[in-house]
């Protein structure tokens, strides 16, 4: 079973909804919500994502990406000759998604974020292969590295890497892990990191097609002003991953500060 695929919603929605559910459930690749949904205008729409977030815990517009997601994991695009491993991994803030290429760790996000999809589709394109579920020495390293991450006890990944992107997006990402564990950066310090000041949209840019949630630290950058922004996973998980690393930096004596 796909860790990753939601339940059926027939019989958890009220019964005004229930052709839709019904229609809904029977979509193994339904269209991204509302577009191609058999509703009637805006506030048709408007009151089934409330009644749906209510009834069920989620947002129709999550629950339909982690049905695209898991329809796209149970049917990739045919590949070359190499091979990619999938793997659900457990963390304090949902199950992620990881991928590896023979090279190393291809992407991590939450499944339900909107640019999960389109990253998983871009790292197929860039390493053709087989996808498939999967185990090996490198899923298991990264699992447990995850673990000791979200438990406090490591602060510096130690895995072979394989991201996905462009030359200027990689010299973003490699900046990103120069970042200290429980610190932050603004957009504009990371733009001088990198030598251009003026740059500093571009690298906002490039940090939002980081396709390596946590362990490519795009969580530890901030907006100049001290505002939490530009994060796909949300800035709730933002805001916990820091706290986090700021909890398990913090002399004992101001552990609750």
């Amino acid at each position: 079973m796909n860790p990753f695929t939601p339940p059926p919603v027939s019989g958890l929605l009220p019964e005004r909804w229930q052709n839709y559910a019904s229609w809904l459930d029977a979509q193994e690749n339904p269209p991204p919500f509302p577009d191609g949904h058999p509703l009637q205008g805006t506030a048709q729409q408007a009151a089934l994502a409330a009644d749906f977030a209510r009834c069920t815990g989620t947002s129709i517009a999550d629950y339909v990406r982690l049905k695209r997601l898991s329809h796209l994991l149970r049917h990739p695009p045919a590949g070359g000759s190499g091979k990619l491993l999938w793997t659900a991994a457990d963390s304090p803030l949902g199950s992620m998604l990881a991928v590896f290429s023979e090279r190393g760790l291809c992407l991590l996000e939450f499944p339900e974020s909107a640019g999960t999809e389109r990253e998983l589709l871009a790292v197929l394109a860039a390493r053709p292969g087989r996808l498939q579920a999967g185990d090996s020495p490198l899923v298991r390293d990264t699992l447990q590295q995850l673990a000791a991450y979200f438990s406090g006890s490591l602060k510096d990944f130690s895995l072979p890497l394989d991201p996905v992107g462009t030359p200027f997006q990689q010299q973003v990402w490699v900046a990103l892990q120069r970042i200290p564990y429980g610190e932050t950066h603004s957009y504009l310090q990371q733009a001088e990191s990198l030598g251009n000041a003026k740059a500093v949209r571009a690298v906002a840019a490039a940090n939002g097609q980081n396709k390596i949630s946590v362990i490519i630290p795009c969580h530890r950058v901030i907006g100049s002003s001290g505002t939490l922004t530009g994060y796909a996973g949300g800035l709730e998980r933002k805001a916990w991953l820091l706290a986090h690393e700021r909890r398990h930096t913090a002399p004992t004596g101001d552990l609750f500060a």
